[in-house]
């Protein structure tokens, strides 16, 4: 099974006529079913299972010709799934005049804040806020912060995950009804082998489709709100203003510590000076 759409809905159609054709509960109709099912469950059966699978296929009336492949379906523009998102930055003069503007155009516009940072660069500094905004509210948004101070960069992003979106949510039928088979056969099982296999089969497919929800749970939140990020800058302005009371303060302790460090070596200093001395006597004494 390769998680399209054609595959899906063939097989639907498919299974409700091996159905109704397979009226006899006996031991062969069961294996066939359960292999049918562990061919489409992903491609985990094995291939003795697979060819009893298109056996029975063949022996029904040719299900295989039945799984037709499903017509592609043109998506209107207002249907399609776009994912939004933005970075903003401003130069203001007030931070916290701009955060509590940014913070009442979120409330206004039934959003939230998912972040709020400040940093000092030293030369300037920075407060950047995450929000999260419907997407049906996003262009509104942006018109709110008109105002909030000189626009320095702008970048705004649409992702269309439409695509995307169809596949899993067509994958995701696909494994429910897979699931509802499995439990349906469950009560035809005869022995403990048949039982353990089925289980196991559903055990894997609800997995799979504990993944798809949770894929389809992310796209719906990054869909339905868009995410923006707000930084607003403060320049810092540094004037240089001389001190000269700190500075005469501050040499006279440099001079102290240099005469207090030459005390401290006063040791090194005298062996220093008398090994002179001894190598001058020395050199005169050989002359």
């Amino acid at each position: 099974m390769n998680g399209g759409g054609f595959f899906v809905y063939g097989y639907t159609r498919t299974k409700a006529t091996f159905v109704t054709a397979s009226i006899q509960p006996t031991m062969r109709h069961f294996t066939a079913i359960l292999s049918l099912l562990l061919l489409f469950a992903c491609g985990r059966s094995s291939p003795e299972a697979q060819q009893w699978a298109k056996a029975d296929v063949a022996e029904n009336g040719g299900l295989e010709r039945s799984a037709a492949a499903a017509p592609s379906v043109d998506i209107a523009p207002q249907d399609r799934k776009i994912i939004r998102t933005g970075d903003l930055r401003y130069e203001v003069t007030d931070l916290d005049i701009a955060r509590a503007h940014i913070l009442k155009q979120v409330t206004a516009n039934s959003g939230y804040v998912e972040g709020d940072d400040r940093n000092d660069r030293g030369s300037s500094i920075d407060l950047t806020l995450r929000v999260r905004i419907p997407a049906d509210r996003f262009d509104v948004f942006l018109a709110d912060l008109n105002g909030l101070g000189e626009l320095l960069d702008q970048h705004i992003s649409a992702n269309d995950v439409t695509s995307q979106w169809v596949d899993v949510e067509a994958r995701l039928a696909a494994k429910r009804k897979v699931e509802e088979r499995f439990l349906a056969i469950v009560g035809q099982a005869k022995t403990v082998a048949e039982i353990l296999e089925v289980e196991r089969e559903l055990g894997n497919v609800r997995a799979e489709i504990e993944s798809m929800e949770a894929q389809m749970k992310a796209l719906r939140d990054q869909v339905g709100m868009s995410t923006l990020t707000i930084t607003c800058t403060r320049p810092t302005a540094h004037v240089y203003s001389p001190h000269f009371g700190s500075a005469l303060r501050d040499g006279w302790n440099y001079f102290v510590r240099f005469v207090e460090a030459i005390v401290h070596l006063w040791p090194f200093l005298l062996l220093f000076g008398a090994i002179i001395i001894w190598l001058k006597r020395r050199r005169g004494a050989k002359k």
